[in-house]
């Protein structure tokens, strides 16, 4: 059995929180374009989640941290109430795109198409089993929520890369001071 470190554990949980609360924070400017379509706004706010879940997934060398993480985040949002419409579905639907993020990365693709595959896998998982468990969509209001995934995701999967490329050209001046 593979010791967990502490930066691990610390990393994973810095993540976790930042991405519970980012989308807290999108939500509301997201929800003014979904609000006119008539659509729930979780799905356009849930690529900023995503991304630091994959940055997280990224930086932590455990095999499932996604799906732990997920898992834990699921478990903060109903701690504090923040799980919406969900409710203890929450377990399931932030725990699977976690799944989604580790096996995303176990694809020979790297970097920027990766990344950005990754995050927009994950959020289509999270909003179509959103709709599937909670709001049960039809039609082109459905097709709307999954592309506003999707859409989002691929944003996601471009700040993640942007803020891992960033952390990586750091080490690595780090590495070069005397």
């Amino acid at each position: 059995m593979q010791r967990i470190k502490t930066r691990d554990l610390a990393v994973m949980a810095l993540v976790l929180v930042l991405g519970l609360f980012s989308k807290r924070i999108v939500s509301p400017v997201t929800g003014l374009l979904t609000d006119f379509f008539r659509i729930p706004g979780g799905s356009a706010a849930v690529g900023f989640s995503m991304a630091f879940l994959l940055i997280g997934r990224q930086m932590v060398s455990l095999p499932f941290a996604g799906t732990l993480m997920g898992l834990a985040q699921a478990g903060l949002a109903l701690a504090l109430g923040m799980s919406g419409y969900q409710g203890a579905l929450a377990l399931i639907t932030y725990s699977l795109p976690g799944l989604v993020l580790d096996l995303a990365s176990r694809l020979p693709l790297g970097g920027l198409p990766g990344r950005v595959l990754a995050c927009a896998l994950a959020c289509l998982t999270s909003a179509g089993l959103s709709d599937a468990l909670v709001f049960h969509l039809r039609g082109p209001s459905l097709v709307l929520w999954l592309l506003l995934a999707v859409l989002s995701g691929i944003l996601g999967g471009w700040l993640a890369h942007l803020v891992l490329k960033r952390l990586e050209n750091a080490n690595r001046q780090e590495r070069r001071k005397p």
